[in-house]
This record gives structure tokens, C-alpha cells and sequence, in this order.
């Protein structure tokens, strides 16, 4: 629990850090009810509010339109401390169309202060070197802004611990400065970006006007110039002094550019050429390449490799592509030309040759290996009235029933993949074959005949 010494701090009013500036803050540490009247025609206006507890803010007044950027940033407690009915949460309405308020919950502070919280939370006081009770400092707050709203400068800060009440009117300034007007001293900074992610290419050029001539830049922690290149992301502070001894002190946040990321997905057969390697497995795959504006590229590759499975098996004369639920094409690789109508899974020659399946799954096509098929020495049993192989399809027991010339004879039975599982011979003209011991499944029937042929029942 964050414990604070509840004492209100008074308005000063007119307190204008910058006449130019376009950012206008609020922070506190009750919440409450926030009326922001835009009273002043102030360009560009960006509204940063910080508190604890949740605030309602409401915007409104003649430069309403001026806005184009609210920005809430704190621990957005629930407020029972501020009126009745409580508040459970931030609201921001009042914004032109177009303008969507952002509401950030404790954020990081890009500012480390030994005296403030590490995450912008809530402020109460305008010193930077006093412990803040578990509070931001102003320096952290306004280093937040600055970084929201890169380019632009804050033109007043409103600080107080209490609830907001009332109508907080713009023209009326705020409470603190980090970098109040001396004698009309005024900063104008040109920020460059870095381009690249994790690059020291940013820079920063400030002119000063107003005061007195001449004026003495320096950089804490840098150099004693106008300008500060070669900068990693990061806050950078600037303190101009003019021939009267009046200074300012400004904040610059130099921002940390996205990296450029390209996700891809692709789905490719057997194989992916990916910048110059061939990939042959599915897979997520990463490569950096130089940008156009010579930054890393990140490339991600989500890779699918779609492979076609083309075993085949041979029985005698008939071979089986293996390959299940895909299309099937025959091919005479004798004649280095399709077989017409050749198009299921199984095929037979009607001459010996030597024989491939074209299959296409999943999108892609693949040949399988040729096959020698011999059908003149191992022609194949016509005749349907010397064998006669029922039921089709057998659930227990399948008979086989032959003329006398094909007792004696043997019987296999082969799987899918050709493996002889069974053997028996063939004693009578009506034998019993006992199935009801193998899985479920497709089997080939393989008779021994007379004069070098055989029958083949699928």
C-alpha cells in the first residue's frame, strides 16, 4: 500500500513551461473527476494524464478540435475516494472523432530516477531529487510523454496529490516545469529517428531563441553542442544557458524502430528453395536479409512439405500402389507412355513389361519406381469353372473349391505388402481355409496350378 502525507499542493497559476509547446499534462494521485476545458488554440494538443487511482476525464471548450492524442498512464485503481458514485475504472470522453485515448496500466518509466517509481504510476510533487513515497517524479512522467508524443514539447504540467475538481482550464498553465521559460528562452529540437532496430543512428539538433546571446548547450552526459548524434534509443537531456545565466532543460527520447519482420507460409512438394537452401522437411524457418533501407530483415518461413507415397506391391502380375485415397495413373515404362484407363489402385498387365504408378496426393504428383512384370511364364488361370473361391468378402471361413488336376496343389495367402502369412495345401475338390484369425483388411489368394499357371483371387 502506498502511503502519502495528504496536502494539497496550490495552483500556480499561468505556469507555462513553453509557450510552443503542444503537450499538456495532468497528474495526481486521488483521480477524480478531470473537466479539461481546451480554452487556448494550441495546435496538434496532446493530453497526458498520470494518477492512481481511476479518473474520469472529460473534454471539452472552443479548441476541443485541437486535440489529437489523449494518452492515460497510472495504476487505474478503483476510486471510492473521490465522490460517490465511485469510479471503477478510467474513462476519457470528449475526444474529436478520429482521436481513440489510449489507457495504459503502469507502464515503464524510460527515466530511471532513484527517487521515483520504476513504472509511471502517479505524482504529487514537483521535486526530482526527494523520494516520492512510491510516486514518479516529474522527470519520469514527462520523459513518458515525450516519448508518446516524440517530436513535441511539454507546454504545462498540473500537479497536485488531491482529487481533480472543478473545470481545469488550459489557459490557467500548470503547477511544475522541468524546463520553465527564462526570459523567453525557447528550444526548438529537430529529432532524427534510427531507421533500423537496436541501431546507434538517431541524432538530435536544438536551436535556441529568445533570451540573451549567446547561448551554451550541453548534454548530460554528452557533448557541449547543439547537436548529439550517433544515439541508441534511449532519454537524452539537454540544458541551454544564455548570456543572462537563464536556463532551460529539456528531455529528448530517441525511439527504438519495430524490427521489420516478414511471415510467410508456404506449402511445397518433396522440396523448398528458401534463399538458396533447399528444404525437404515441414518445419518453421528464419533467415535476416538486408532491407532496402539497409536495415536486418527478419524472414519466418512456415513450411509445409506435402510428400506422395509411392511404394508399390507386387503379386505375381498384379502390382498395388500402396498409397491410399490418392489418384492413380499406370505407366509403361517400356513404351515411356501412360496405359489408357489404367487409373485404380491395382493394375494387371496383359503383357509382360515393366510397369510404374504416377500418384497424385495432396496436391502433388510423384512416379514410383518401375516394376518387371513377366505375364507369359506366369500366365494367370482363365478359366472361372476349374477354381472357385467364395465368400467375397470372408468374415470367418473361405472355401475353395477346384477340379481334381489343382488337388495337391498349395494355396498362399499374402498380405497388402506381399508377405505370405499362410500356406496350406489344397486336399479335395472343396477345401476349408480358416480366416478368422486375421485383421481386418484387403489379402491376396495365390493357387498353384498346372503347366506354370496360377490364379490370384483379391
Amino acid at each position: 500500500m502506498l502511503l502519502f502525507l495528504a496536502t494539497a499542493i496550490k495552483t500556480n497559476a499561468q505556469l507555462i513551461c513553453s509557450p510552443n509547446g503542444s503537450i499538456v499534462l495532468f497528474t495526481n494521485y486521488d483521480g477524480g473527476n478531470l473537466n479539461i476545458n481546451v480554452d487556448v488554440n494550441i495546435p496538434n494538443l496532446k493530453i497526458g494524464i498520470v494518477t492512481y487511482e481511476a479518473v474520469s476525464v472529460v473534454l471539452s471548450g472552443p479548441f476541443v478540435n485541437n486535440v489529437t492524442a489523449v494518452h492515460y498512464a497510472g495504476y487505474n485503481s478503483p476510486n471510492t475516494n473521490c465522490g460517490v458514485p465511485g469510479i471503477p475504472g478510467t474513462i476519457i470522453t470528449g475526444a474529436p472523432v478520429g482521436v481513440t485515448p489510449i489507457i495504459a496500466v503502469a507502464p515503464a518509466s524510460p527515466l530511471a530516477n532513484a527517487y521515483g517509481y520504476p513504472s509511471i504510476i502517479c505524482g504529487y510533487s514537483c521535486d526530482t531529487n526527494v523520494n516520492q513515497g512510491g510516486c514518479n517524479t516529474i522527470d519520469q512522467i514527462q520523459a513518458y510523454f515525450m516519448g508518446q508524443f516524440p517530436g513535441s514539447i511539454i507546454r504545462s504540467h498540473a500537479v497536485q496529490y488531491n482529487c481533480w475538481s472543478g473545470t481545469q482550464n488550459l489557459s490557467g498553465g500548470g503547477t511544475c516545469c522541468l524546463n520553465p521559460v527564462a526570459n523567453n528562452l525557447v528550444l526548438t529540437a529537430l529529432v532524427s529517428q534510427p531507421l533500423c532496430n537496436v541501431s546507434c543512428t538517431g541524432s538530435i539538433t536544438v536551436s535556441a531563441a529568445g533570451g540573451t546571446p549567446p547561448y551554451n548547450y550541453q548534454w548530460t552526459g554528452g557533448p557541449a553542442s547543439p547537436t548529439y548524434s550517433n544515439l541508441c534509443p534511449g532519454v537524452y537531456t539537454l540544458t541551454v544557458t544564455d548570456g543572462a545565466a537563464n536556463s532551460v532543460t529539456q528531455v529528448y527520447t530517441i525511439l527504438n524502430p519495430a524490427p521489420i519482420v516478414t511471415n510467410l507460409t508456404q506449402t511445397a512438394c518433396d522440396w523448398y528453395v528458401f534463399n538458396g537452401d533447399s528444404l525437404n522437411a515441414t518445419g518453421i524457418y528464419s533467415d535476416t536479409l538486408m532491407s532496402a533501407n539497409n536495415c536486418d530483415s527478419i524472414i519466418n518461413l512456415n513450411l509445409t512439405i506435402n510428400s506422395v507415397f509411392v511404394g508399390i506391391n507386387q503379386v505375381g502380375s498384379t502390382l498395388t500402389a500402396l498409397a491410399n485415397g490418392a489418384s492413380y495413373q499406370w505407366f509403361n515404362c517400356s513404351t515411356n507412355s501412360t496405359v489408357p484407363g489404367a487409373v485404380s489402385q491395382s493394375y494387371t498387365p496383359a503383357v509382360s513389361g515393366n510397369y510404374a504408378v504416377i500418384v497424385t496426393q495432396n496436391g502433388c504428383t510423384d512416379t514410383s519406381i518401375c516394376k518387371n512384370v513377366v505375364v507369359s511364364s506366369v500366365a494367370e488361370i482363365n478359366e472361372s469353372t476349374l477354381i472357385h473361391v467364395y465368400p467375397n468378402p470372408v468374415k470367418n471361413e473361405l472355401f475353395v473349391d477346384v477340379v481334381a488336376s489343382y488337388i495337391g496343389k498349395n494355396c498362399h495367402v499374402f498380405d497388402f505388402v506381399g508377405k505370405v502369412i499362410y500356406t496350406q495345401k489344397l486336399t479335395s475338390a472343396s477345401n476349408r481355409i480358416t480366416v478368422n484369425e486375421l485383421s481386418k483388411g484387403i489379402y491376396f489368394l495365390q493357387i498353384e496350378g498346372v503347366q506354370n499357371k496360377w490364379k490370384v483371387q483379391k
